[in-house]
């Protein structure tokens, strides 16, 4: 057997194997045998007629290719392992030839490969912010809010009333663009509370006080300077207005904070609900943080990094995200996915050519999450997926019947395969916040570099 690879642009490998005229003769007495099972011909039983008779009728191009089927996966395999060629999935045949020896032609897929360069040295800063009085005073006119007496009113609307309506809103293209314009806010039955702190856009309650149920407005405004979105842009609202609602608030006191609070074993004063509120602000807000800072380093490190990868990786990708889409169109809407593609009427090629720019992403995303959970030898220990089965345990309280079932799922390999990969998962995005701060610990040198279960393109 002579074996020829030849390497692709598109991250996969043209392999010609060269095979003895013997072992295409056997397959051809095999594949005629197999054609003489399924073809009636004249003067013989099935299975009974001799190679050349069979040739003669069905040609001897039709046993041909009969027998490069029948030869090529036991071909592919045993070529495959004296190639050094390392395959993402199964090989294809691309061709064959017979002169001046039998040979088959295959197309092999590459494993993904990635290069993260200097990785290490990439840094983002990390700018902290603190919630602030205003931010509490905000979130505590929101639990007074959710309190409130509310009663539907006839009057026109005024400040502080709670109005629903339908708005339809868009971007204007800025002056001399030739851009397009954007949604903005595209809502129905939403409701807001005219509140000059919670405004939509500045004037927004302006342009509504005064209405009644069943206005129509339309207008226009200027979002702020220092919007995140759309900085000093023109947008253009349609609203209906549906509902106006008076909105009267409870005292803001520790009476209030009593009762907000009534259900836990000591109920709080409101100087400590104040506290307790900033604390959650303050949490939620680095989480906040702590993901669009991962999103930044995750994108710096990516746009530096070499990756090579297959077509075929983004095919599984997308394959695997029109398979989730199909389950919860039937788990919420009770469609399928073909159905939805009747009545988007979009084909499943426009589907898959609109998942491919985030299915690429994901894949890439992917792809150096795993190759730095092996730089960085981030291996999860039995030890350490223990601890974290004990934590998970100790959420169950003295709940035995719950402790039980935990137990037994606990125990199954695929439930400690998932756990161990999302620790590894945690740690990868732990580690990368570090390399982005400047304070990623030294890789261990006495140690190989791990072969991590993280998510991989097909996840």
């Amino acid at each position: 057997m002579n074996i020829q690879t030849e390497q692709l642009e598109n991250h996969t490998a043209r392999m010609v194997v060269e095979f003895e005229v013997e072992r295409l003769a056997d397959a051809k007495k095999k594949a005629a045998q197999k054609i003489s099972k399924q073809v009636n011909i004249p003067g013989f039983r099935k299975g009974k007629a001799p190679y050349n008779i069979i040739a003669k009728y069905v040609g001897e191009a039709a046993i041909v290719d009969d027998a490069m089927e029948l030869i090529s996966n036991d071909i592919y395999k045993e070529a495959l392992g004296q190639s050094g060629l390392d395959p993402y999935g199964p090989g294809s045949v691309d061709k064959y030839d017979l002169d001046p020896v039998p040979k088959l032609t295959f197309t092999v897929s590459l494993q993904p490969k990635v290069d993260l360069k200097d990785y290490r040295s990439v840094r983002v800063p990390y700018e902290k912010k603190e919630t602030t009085d205003e931010h509490v005073d905000r979130s505590m006119r929101g639990l007074l809010l959710q309190h409130a007496v509310i009663e539907e009113s006839q009057k026109p609307a005024a400040l502080g009333d709670r109005v629903t309506m339908d708005i339809h809103s868009f971007v204007l293209p800025a002056e001399g663009s030739e851009d397009e314009k954007e949604e903005f806010i595209h809502d129905h039955d939403g409701q807001f509370v005219l509140n000059a702190d919670d405004e939509i856009a500045p004037g927004f309650n302006d342009a509504i006080v005064g209405a009644v149920p069943g206005d129509k407005r339309e207008f226009e405004l200027t979002l702020a300077e220092d919007d995140v979105q759309f900085p000093g842009r023109k947008v253009a609202f349609e609203v209906e207005i549906k509902k106006v609602e008076n909105v009267t608030l409870p005292a803001l006191n520790d009476d209030f904070a009593a009762r907000v609070t009534e259900k836990e074993e000591t109920p709080l004063t409101l100087l400590e609900l104040r506290v307790r509120v900033r604390e959650n602000l303050q949490r939620m807000s680095e989480q906040a943080l702590d993901e669009q800072y991962l999103d930044q380093v995750m994108k710096e490190i990516i746009d530096g990094a070499d990756i090579s990868y297959p077509e075929a990786v983004v095919a599984d990708q997308i394959e695997d995200m029109m398979r989730r889409f199909d389950q919860r169109l039937r788990d919420q809407n009770k469609l399928t996915l073909r159905d939805y593609l009747q009545i988007a009427r979009i084909s499943p090629e426009q589907l898959y050519a609109q998942y491919k720019p985030s299915a690429e992403l994901s894949v890439r995303r992917a792809l150096v999450m795993r190759e730095i959970a092996r730089v960085e030898k981030l291996v999860v220990s039995d030890e350490d997926l223990e601890a974290e089965q004990s934590r998970m345990m100790a959420t169950f309280g003295d709940d035995e019947t719950a402790q039980e079932q935990a137990r037994t799922l606990f125990a199954h390999p695929m439930m400690q395969d998932q756990m161990r990969e999302n620790l590894t998962r945690d740690r990868v995005l732990e580690r990368i916040i570090a390399i982005g701060k400047g304070e990623a610990p030294e890789i261990p040198a006495d140690e190989p570099a791990a072969e991590a279960p993280v998510e991989d393109a097909q996840t």
